[in-house]
């Protein structure tokens, strides 16, 4: 039973190696996955050895972190960690995964949508692959996919995730369940819509751009302007924004110095009448002598008159909103 166990899931996955670099040239690639995804479920379903994660009918939870600066929707997956969809403010919708202890071989998983236990004549659908790697969060979905799967546990079905175990030959087979699903979905929608219109990151370095000569702000800088105040004014930990204007090299130093001092003026008062704290801003201006582009052609002047925001926060205070961010770095 081991060895026949073993042939089929190393066979399975030399096919899908071999059909997902061929797959634009192969007509019948769906039904080559389809007959080799059966067989391995079939496989895993046959032999009691394969690790299958995930819950049922009874003991399914899902769960909501809901503030103004992302949006966290996620199942506990026992002995495994965390199923969890995610938007950050500013961002797209993306799907992870975050183990305590990951299972999973480095490698490309198989994702899936299958019907759950009590729904079994429903077909399985193809989702394509996604990379699995060796740390805290070894999965991610990108945002396409990442509706596609809560589409369809809307509809009752299981997003299914299936890749070689870390140790060993065995399958490890990690399911979401649908339990409960519909529940908790209109709350995740009522956070989605509370999101703020940019993250920190987004923000912490900025330019506004100006035409040639000109120190007025079009709409697209004030847009900028405007997202920046509304993050400024929900986030009590910023506690500085440097301000500094410039210039293209066209005309005369001194006069490119005034121009760059109006400029950077110009961006200070609007965010003060927008209700900023003056105390907080450092405005300065440079004229002419920090490009950052060729002052030879029109798109590199373009580029070099510009005024720059550049932010500053207090770090580890324990109430910091943004410290249950995931680290997709972490290890």
């Amino acid at each position: 039973m081991q060895r026949t166990k073993l042939a089929c899931t190393l066979h399975c996955l030399d096919i899908f190696s071999v059909i997902e670099m061929k797959r634009q040239a192969m007509a019948n690639y769906r039904q080559f996955f389809s007959s080799c995804m059966a067989g391995l479920l079939a496989c895993v379903a046959a032999n009691s050895q394969a690790a299958n994660l995930g819950t049922g009918l009874t003991n399914t939870e899902w769960r909501i972190e809901a503030s103004q600066y992302f949006c966290k929707f996620y199942q506990p997956i026992p002995q495994y960690g965390l199923a969890v969809f995610f938007q950050e403010a500013g961002e797209t919708l993306e799907f992870y995964l975050e183990s305590t202890r990951n299972l999973m071989a480095e490698g490309q998983a198989a994702l899936t949508i299958e019907a759950p236990a009590w729904r079994s004549s429903a077909l399985t659908t193809e989702l394509g692959y996604s990379r699995v790697i060796d740390r805290k969060f070894p999965i991610r979905v990108e945002t396409a996919r990442a509706g596609r799967m809560m589409d369809e546990l809307t509809a009752g079905m299981a997003p299914t995730l299936t890749r070689k175990a870390k140790f060993g030959d065995d399958l490890i087979r990690l399911q979401i369940s649908p339990v409960n699903f519909k529940n908790y979905y209109n709350d995740y929608l009522a956070c989605q819509t509370g999101l703020l219109p940019v993250n920190y990151r987004q923000i912490e370095r900025s330019s506004v751009l100006f035409g040639g000569g000109g120190e007025r702000l079009d709409a697209q800088a004030t847009a900028l302007l405007d997202s920046m105040v509304t993050y400024m004014n929900a986030d009590n930990l910023i506690s500085a924004v440097f301000i500094d204007g410039h210039s293209d090299g066209q005309g005369e130093r001194y006069a490119n110095r005034r121009l760059s001092e109006k400029r950077a003026v110009k961006v200070t008062d609007y965010l003060v009448n927008a209700g900023i704290d003056a105390a907080i801003i450092v405005t300065r201006y440079h004229g002419e002598r920090y490009p950052i582009a060729t002052n030879e052609t029109a798109a590199g002047r373009r580029l070099n008159r510009r005024v720059t925001l550049q932010f500053e926060r207090i770090s580890g205070d324990p109430d910091d909103p943004l410290r249950d961010l995931p680290n997709f770095e972490a290890k």
